[in-house]
């Protein structure tokens, strides 16, 4: 009927049996709705593990739908949201297991009581056994001469005296006597996986019937899950974290190149700055020559008209004076004038 009724839901929708009203106001779920089981459509729902066992969850309260497990299989968005589904899958799976595991350590503080070795007998329980062995032996060898000499009801008189000697030591020892018999009798074992109390060397089908048991299944799948969910995340931590060193080394790697490059290029414009400076000493020293050879021409020329003017003025007296002479001595010139 079950069969019939999703065939009849996939062909002809989940509101087939509607009315037009109750159309209206239909709203198909999607397996991303927030009432939809993540836990469920991604992996597993703890819920569904223990049914019918003392470990049962009772029904989940979010929706559980196989078509929605499929859709979201098939989604292009499934991938991005596995993480989010598995951790909310994974926190339900650590309570469990946290309250699991008190309880099995609950388990085994209890088998260890229970299995306790009896402790041996006090100094005063061993001194008082001795004296009622002593007092038994006494009084045995007092009935066998009393035996001997017909003396039947004197006997049997000790004997009771013996009988109540042999109780009393019987109550000292047989608490122990008990506990002793009840651990060789039956050793109880803790199942580590579901917390189950065991029979220790049970049949092999009985063994086999625990293991193959929901709640041994169950808490099977939830340890392995978490076990593998803890694995993935370590990996992938520790590939995130190599991811990190790879990234820094390379932004050191290119701190240093940058820094030698910025170097280089420091001491290129120094090397230009020292050339610029010698070529700039050259030019001031040729610019001090070329002034001290233009000084030194400005010079000489200086002192070469000096000397010419000099040459000149006194070539002038020479002829003034040879004219002057010349005058002098002609009288007919004078006369003619």
């Amino acid at each position: 009927m079950d069969a019939q009724r999703a065939l009849l839901d996939e062909l002809m929708g989940a509101a087939r049996n509607m009315t037009e009203d109750e159309r209206k106001s239909y709203r198909e779920i999607k397996w991303d709705d927030r009432e939809v089981c993540g836990p469920y459509i991604v992996r597993f729902c703890p819920h569904d593990l223990f049914v019918n066992t003392k470990s049962n969850l009772g029904p989940c309260e979010k929706v559980h739908d196989l078509k929605l497990k499929e859709s979201f299989e098939q989604s292009p968005r499934h991938d991005a949201f596995v993480p989010r589904f598995e951790a909310d899958l994974a926190q339900f799976c650590e309570k469990l297991v946290t309250d699991l595991d008190k309880k099995v350590r609950r388990g085994r503080d209890r088998l260890a009581q229970e299995l306790e070795v009896p402790t041996p007998l006090s100094s005063e329980q061993s001194e008082q056994l001795s004296l009622i062995e002593e007092k038994i032996k006494k009084l045995l060898e007092q009935i066998e001469e009393l035996g001997e000499a017909g003396k039947v009801d004197e006997a049997e008189a000790l004997m009771r005296k013996v009988d109540g000697l042999n109780a009393e030591k019987t109550s000292i020892i047989q608490p122990n006597s008990k506990i002793t018999a009840l651990i060789q009798e039956k050793k109880m074992e803790l199942c580590e996986i579901c917390g189950s109390f065991l029979v220790a060397n049970d049949a092999a089908d009985r063994a086999q019937s625990h293991v193959a048991g929901k709640q041994h299944i169950g808490y099977s799948m939830i340890r392995d899950f978490l076990s593998d969910y803890k694995a993935a995340k370590g990996k992938a931590r520790e590939e995130a974290r190599l991811a990190r060193e790879k990234e820094d080394e390379e932004r050191r790697r290119k701190r240093e190149e940058m820094e030698k490059s910025r170097e280089k290029r420091e001491q290129s414009r120094e090397r230009v700055r020292d050339q610029e400076r010698e070529k700039s000493r050259d030019r001031d020293r040729d610019r001090d020559r070329e002034n001290d050879r233009s000084r030194d021409r400005r010079g000489n020329r200086h002192v070469g008209y000096r000397n010419g003017r000099d040459n000149y003025d006194r070539e002038r007296q020479r002829d003034c004076r040879g004219r002057d002479r010349s005058r002098s001595r002609s009288p007919i010139r004078r006369d003619r004038r």
